[in-house]
């Protein structure tokens, strides 16, 4: 007597291969989005900058296009920019097929009124399923500190081919 369940169902199934595709055909409409110029991170003007002890900095200019009615950088930009410079410092150090930002904290200290803002990054922790990045904001204009942050990120690793 049959109880309705399939004979096959106690066998793990692999979903790994499905979740490969999926991950690609992200990665291919993300691409074609970039490529025709439609993101929306495109329109705001990061930059790479060297920092000595940092995993990586990334300067952000500041103009009327991203202050709030107070005449500092929007704080959901800030955000976006900790979250920016944060994933890039993960993906560079090693093979990786992607980060996710588990979490996200930061303190804001100060408005940053002048810009530009840069963003340095550091990893604290790289571990094959999360990391974790310290990001210190800075107002460049005063040299002031604006904000300190703290990310965590999932990390996929990247797929067999593309390991050493």
């Amino acid at each position: 007597m049959s109880d309705g369940t399939p004979p096959d169902a106690d066998r793990p199934v692999d979903r790994s291969a499905s979740r490969h595709v999926e991950r690609s055909r992200a990665r291919d409409e993300h691409e074609r989005v970039l490529d025709a110029g439609g993101h929306l991170l495109q329109q705001l003007t990061f930059r790479e900058v060297e920092v000595e002890g940092s995993d990586l900095a990334v300067e952000l200019d500041v103009d009327d296009r991203v202050r709030n009615p107070r005449g500092a950088l929007q704080g959901g930009l800030l955000a976006t920019l900790v979250d920016v410079v944060g994933g890039r410092a993960v993906l560079l150090g090693g093979p990786r097929d992607g980060v996710a930002t588990a979490d996200l904290s930061i303190h804001f200290l100060r408005g940053l009124t002048q810009g530009p803002a840069r963003a340095i990054a550091t990893v604290a922790r790289r571990g094959r399923r999360t990391a974790v990045v310290t990001v210190d904001v800075l107002d460049m204009g005063t040299g002031e500190l604006c904000a300190v942050a703290t990310v965590a990120f999932s990390v996929a690793p990247a797929p067999a081919d593309q390991l050493p």
